[in-house]
């Protein structure tokens, strides 16, 4: 499989299609072996891998988290903090040479799109200096609670707010499979070179993530709710960053 960053692709072509399609190709490849982070064990627990942005102190948004933890996974990393640059200079370290970060889109003020890198803490100078300056800020309440996932549409919603909420999650194989056969059907699309290779109606992989996102929210809301807790102070919660495919 070939590494999206190794392409030398064009600075429009990082704002558009090739980042979402490197998320693709990796989430289709962890289906194909079955190393699939977000995917279940044989007893249908799933182990809930949040990644955190030193930038912010919050988790990543899924359309970033899901290829960190695939990267952190094929890496073999322990650290579960990813930096950009900015922070990394702030921690008072340096990336190591040669070292190649986990490439994101995003958008700036005036609404362009732009890219950067994360960079775990083991791709650092002085790791333990990373770990040391970030400033965890993301609420875990549900950190006692079980989220069952009841449906293949509400297995990545309910997956994001495990990981924005400390709880645990169970899934049936049968959900889990149709997941698995709905999310590879998005990365399929992402990854057809011609619009007549399209499944029409589906949406782009940054949009099915995107949309898990804002469900996650919602998700943690409710149960926070349900066991009477307050619910998310306003200045926790962070902008979740659309910065969808400009290709289509």
């Amino acid at each position: 499989m070939s590494d999206a960053i190794t392409l030398n692709p064009s600075k429009n072509e990082w704002f558009g299609s090739l980042v979402p399609r490197h998320t693709a190709k990796l989430i289709s490849q962890g289906i194909e072996d079955n190393s699939l982070p977000l995917l279940p064990n044989k007893d249908g627990k799933i182990e809930i891998k949040p990644i955190y942005n030193a930038n912010n102190g919050f988790i990543l948004n899924a359309k970033d988290l899901v290829p960190a933890q695939i990267t952190r996974q094929k890496a073999g990393y322990e650290s579960n903090i990813v930096a950009t640059k900015n922070s990394i200079d702030k921690a008072g370290t340096r990336v190591k040479s040669g070292e190649k970060g986990l490439f994101y889109n995003f958008k700036n003020k005036e609404g362009e799109f732009r890219h950067s890198q994360y960079f775990f803490a083991e791709q650092l100078e002085q790791p333990e200096r990373l770990a040391e300056s970030a400033k965890i800020r993301q609420p875990n309440k549900l950190q006692n609670e079980t989220l069952k996932i009841d449906s293949a549409e509400n297995y990545l919603p309910m997956y994001i707010a495990a990981c924005k909420s400390g709880a645990s999650v169970e899934v049936s194989p049968e959900v889990a499979e149709q997941f698995k056969q709905n999310i590879s059907a998005v990365c399929k699309n992402e990854l057809a070179k011609t619009p007549e290779e399209k499944t029409p109606g589906l949406p782009s992989l940054n949009e099915f993530l995107y949309n898990a996102d804002v469900k996650a929210n919602e998700i943690v809301k409710s149960v926070e709710k349900e066991n009477g807790l307050a619910p998310q102070q306003k200045k926790d919660e962070r902008k979740i960053d659309r910065s969808e495919s400009m290709t289509y």
